[in-house]
């Protein structure tokens, strides 16, 4: 049975190819927009990004700065003033893009910086039996005392009270 011994090509990236992807990122921001133009798959670029720590630190400056020229070109877009014949449609659409934006920049930012990704919210602790129930049994005793003190209001009987002048014009008559 013989063995085949076809080379396999080396798939680490050559330093031509790293320095193509790196740039188009920090331009972009966008993995897969810079694979392509450095002419590999992004499965080879994570795939490097894992084997080498060098490339790993390149790339998070280079992504860091990608951001950064994102967050510019946003702000620079947001501050510019709309001209009068602007549509109203088009405006709205202008800052349903900024908010969609502003959104993804600040789900990436903690990576960007060098932390984890922000973790979705957690959702809070379920309080225990004991707890529940003291809690309904001050919103039933806060109940009772509104209800006591509406029904008490209803069965007081209504005085009209004194208009100014009649008591005097009575007293004088």
């Amino acid at each position: 049975m013989a063995i085949n011994k076809t080379p396999v090509p080396d798939a680490r990236l050559n330093m031509k190819i790293r320095s193509l992807f790196l740039d188009h990122l920090a331009q972009t921001a966008n993995v897969s927009a810079s694979a392509r133009a450095a002419g590999v798959k992004s499965s080879a670029v994570y795939a490097e990004r894992r084997r080498t720590p060098a490339f790993r630190d390149a790339w998070a400056l280079a992504l860091a700065e990608g951001y950064a020229r994102l967050e510019t070109d946003l702000l620079a877009e947001a501050l510019q003033t709309a001209s009068g014949r602007t549509a109203d449609g088009t405006l709205k659409a202008r800052a349903q893009k900024h908010r969609l934006a502003i959104a993804l920049l600040s789900a990436h930012r903690a990576s960007v910086k060098g932390g984890a990704l922000a973790a979705p919210a957690a959702k809070p602790a379920q309080p225990d039996l004991a707890t529940l129930k003291a809690q309904l049994v001050l919103k039933l005793t806060h109940m009772r005392q509104r209800a006591e003190e509406s029904a008490a209001a209803r069965a007081e009987p209504e005085t009209e009270p004194e208009r100014e002048g009649e008591g005097e014009a009575n007293a004088d008559a």
